[in-house]
């Protein structure tokens, strides 16, 4: 018969052979790392970089937005007309002539239009500061673009002519009338405060163009 052995003493052979299994790991790992320091370090490296690289996230994305460049936007746009007056007057133009020094005469009805706005095209890169969405903007003077007589019949024509006895017809003092008209239309305009009107009507525009464009905080430097 054969003798059976405690299960005890079978226990402690077990537990003995794991001990010398990861005594040998633990001293080959050592002598890798004496041995070869550059081996031994990385392949220690690489074992604790493994956790961080499973929990590494991706960076993110930076966002970037880029406004459109104001002055490549609005300076093409040229004479920006934001004001316009349309005008009636009556111009009586007369002038002695001949040696009887007979009036000659004209009465002229006239009407016309005065246009103002800013022009677009004179902006230069230091009238203008952008800072994100916001820009500093500063407009050039308003100016009068257009004084101008409507040359037809219906609005424009003489009402009376006088030309003297014996006389040939004078055609500068028609010319001369419609000249003062057209002097007397951009004087009106003038004082009735066009330019004003259209330098706060261009500020209208410039900023609804701008607010189409991204930027949110608008200001006119003045």
């Amino acid at each position: 018969m054969s003798a059976e052995l405690p299960s005890g003493n079978t226990d402690n052979r077990l537990r003995t052979g794991c001990l010398i299994v990861l005594a040998g790991a633990v001293i080959i790992c050592v002598i890798i790392a004496i041995g070869v320091p550059a081996v031994g370090g990385s392949l220690v490296q690489s074992i604790f970089q493994i956790p961080s690289k499973i929990i590494q996230l991706p960076l993110p994305t930076p966002t970037t937005i880029v406004l459109p460049t104001v002055i490549n936007q609005i300076k093409p746009l040229g004479q920006l007309h934001t004001a316009s007056y349309f005008l009636s007057t009556v111009v009586d133009t007369q002038m002695p002539v001949g040696a009887l020094n007979q009036i000659q005469r004209v009465l002229l009805v006239a009407c016309g239009q005065v246009e103002a706005g800013i022009d677009l095209s004179k902006l230069q890169p230091q009238d203008i500061i952008t800072t994100g969405d916001k820009v500093t903007i500063r407009l050039p003077p308003a100016e009068v673009f257009v004084y101008q007589l409507f040359d037809d019949r219906k609005c424009t024509y003489v009402v009376a002519r006088e030309e003297g006895i014996l006389l040939p017809p004078n055609t500068v003092l028609e010319t001369a009338a419609r000249e003062a008209a057209v002097a007397n239309f951009k004087e009106t305009a003038l004082a009735n405060g066009i330019l004003e009107q259209a330098r706060l009507n261009a500020e209208g525009e410039v900023r609804r163009l701008l607010t189409l464009l991204g930027y949110r905080d608008i200001q006119f430097a003045k």
